[in-house]
């Protein structure tokens, strides 16, 4: 029987508020990992996480079984 295979990648991007610089350096690798875990719980393979003190970039692997609304 055919599986189903999927290869969907999504870039989001996250901005501060009034894009005001409150992401520090010493802010951004908890918030990095916080980000990463909430990815791992919706079976999502997060590929990279960066940003500058006022945005974040996300490059996560989709499974194929979450929809975009859910992520």
């Amino acid at each position: 029987m055919p599986q189903s295979l999927s290869k969907i990648y999504l870039h989001l991007i996250f901005s501060t508020k009034g894009r005001e610089a409150w992401l520090t350096p010493d802010i951004r690798p908890p918030l990095y990992n916080y980000m990463a875990g909430i990815l791992k719980n919706l079976k999502a393979k997060p590929m990279e996480i960066n940003g500058t003190s006022d945005h974040v970039h996300l490059l996560c692997l989709q499974p194929r079984t979450v929809t975009v609304q859910t992520c």
